[in-house]
């Protein structure tokens, strides 16, 4: 049986600056991820926020928790915003080449949400090199990444992480993994809305009985190409990008307005997005240009872009603290062992919802955190659990050969549909706008396809490389994943960021808590931390 000090589950920029940072403190660190290695995460990320030519980070932590419709925990806000120059740098002095000004420092923007200019970035190769540079630190601190490793089961006593079961599928075995610490760090389940990948580790915790937290709340983009799986950076709207109805009128929103509200202001049928006048900025943005005219056949430099409003990111997940522990129904109490960063933890910086660039801040923020809190709890502890991990071993091997089985009687059900369905019940039920009727239908049509899901056909049976079970195991995860969501956004009456119900239009009050839901559906709540000293830095009436 394999030991480690860390692991660390995911491969992009969360995953990659907790393992480095943790590999650097003196853990024995193994990063895995469910996809090839180099995957990462690709997509549109808009820049960091960082503020850069500010002589206090007052504005930026101000305006996320605006933007989060009060809902941050403002003193984890307070510590992010604060760290935010000092992440630009790093990536700076690791090889990412950013825009400059002419003062020679990197440019800044102002972008959705941001009063003040702070979007510093690299036009659309931003991520890209982000993932390239992290990748380079993991190799020089010695982390050991595996590709095609796929987590099963969390294994832990009483809330004590003991580490993993994972499938191999280079080898089709399946491997009970020793560790103090699990960081997980794959990503949010955004799939549930899009179609794309869906994130295993934030269903891992929740099948252990962890409660996920803000699970109603989802971050949405106005630049998804109508009809298509490609979303534009939301950066080019700094650059000279507008966005108008058919007829040409500009659409009406204030200047720079957060994602939410210009993702609102979408909803209507019609509406594109103009690039043709970005001047010299148009050259950053090449690959987008590449993929839409390659793809679609639309030249940005020439026509118009049909663009429509669609989930970016899940702002919910696992809770965590500033150090990217994960907390178990209250703050003081720690699921040992267990930590998480990136989309999938609910770090408090978003609340309700997000302002460009602080996504990747998060990322790389609470990675770090995460990875050096691990790395010196774990040189304090020693291994534990070896003979639950056996245990769970087998547990796992039988549940994964009954899974493999398929549909023993009744139509047959495949992936793809399935995938489709889990769509079209979230688009439609569980949008920008919802109420309870439409809720509780999602919970229904969920309920069934649940059932549906079980009963999938595998057209491949064996463990190598088994591209089928991934998907199979994706959807059931995005579709437990999913119910949360339904109940988290049920048991929130009220209107609030990217949470907007249209049977409860008014901001409540009395609803200033997270929302914490457990894989039984069972509600409950935590309070919002609150700022430096213990005092609120900003209030809705401020």
């Amino acid at each position: 049986m394999e030991a480690w000090d860390i692991i660390v589950i995911g491969d992009g920029p969360a995953a990659l600056r907790a393992s480095a940072n943790a590999a650097k403190a003196g853990a024995k660190v193994l990063m895995m991820s469910s996809d090839s290695l180099g995957a990462g995460n690709t997509a549109a990320i808009d820049g960091i926020a960082a503020p850069l030519k500010e002589s206090t980070t007052k504005s930026h932590r101000d305006d996320t928790i605006r933007a989060g419709g009060f809902l941050c925990d403002q003193d984890i806000v307070s510590q992010r915003v604060a760290e935010a120059s000092r992440q630009v740098d790093l990536l700076e002095r690791w090889g990412v080449i950013f825009r400059r000004d002419q003062d020679g420092i990197p440019l800044v923007r102002r972008a959705a949400g941001h009063t003040l200019p702070r979007l510093a970035g690299a036009g659309d190769a931003l991520i890209r090199e982000t993932q390239q540079v992290l990748e380079e630190q993991c190799m020089k601190n010695g982390v050991v990444r595996r590709g095609d490793q796929v987590p099963l089961q969390l294994v832990h006593t009483d809330e004590q992480v003991h580490g993993l079961i994972s499938l191999d599928m280079s080898t089709g075995a399946v491997n009970a993994l020793q560790a103090k610490c699990v960081i997980i760090a794959d990503g949010g389940y955004e799939g549930a809305w899009t179609g794309v990948s869906i994130g295993l580790g934030a269903d891992l915790a929740m099948r252990t009985g962890l409660a996920l937290r803000d699970l109603e709340f989802t971050s949405w983009t106005p630049l998804a190409v109508s009809g298509t799986n490609v979303v534009l950076p939301i950066g080019m709207l700094s650059d000279g990008a507008t966005l108008h109805h058919s007829n040409g009128n500009p659409i009406d929103v204030e200047d720079f307005a957060d994602t939410t509200t210009l993702a609102n202001a979408t909803t209507s049928q019609g509406v594109v997005l103009d690039a043709r006048n970005m001047g010299e900025s148009e050259a950053w943005w090449d690959q987008t240009s590449e993929i839409l005219t390659t793809r679609l056949g639309i030249n940005m430099a020439r026509q118009t872009i049909p663009v429509s409003a669609q989930v970016s990111s899940t702002l919910g997940g696992i809770a965590t603290d500033e150090f990217g522990r994960a907390i178990s129904g209250k703050w003081s109490r720690w699921f040992t062992g267990l930590y998480a960063a990136g989309d999938s933890a609910c770090s408090g910086l978003h609340g309700a919802g997000m302002v460009a660039g602080n996504r990747l801040l998060d990322a790389l923020a609470g990675g770090a955190a995460a990875g050096e809190h691990a790395a010196n709890y774990a040189a304090k502890v020693e291994f534990s659990g070896r003979a639950a991990l056996e245990t769970h071993l087998g547990v796992a091997e039988a549940d994964l050969d009954f899974d493999m089985a398929g549909a023993e009687e009744g139509p047959v059900q495949r992936a793809g549909p399935l995938f489709a369905k889990l769509s079209e019940i979230m688009n439609s039920q569980v949008g920008i706008s919802r109420d309870e009727s439409g809720l509780q239908t999602a919970l229904e049509e969920l309920n069934k396809l649940a059932k549906s899901a079980d009963k999938m056909h595998l057209d491949d049976n064996t463990r190598l490389f088994n591209s089928n079970l991934l998907e199979s195991l994706r959807l059931k995860a995005g579709i437990r994943l999913a119910k949360a969501t339904v109940q988290s956004a049920l048991s929130r009456t009220e209107s609030r960021g990217a949470h907007q119900r249209a049977d409860f239009a008014e901001l409540d009050s009395e609803q200033m808590h997270h929302t914490l839901v457990d894989i039984e559906g069972e509600i409950s709540t935590l309070a919002i931390r609150k700022g430096v000293s213990g005092t609120w830095v900003l209030t809705p009436d401020a």
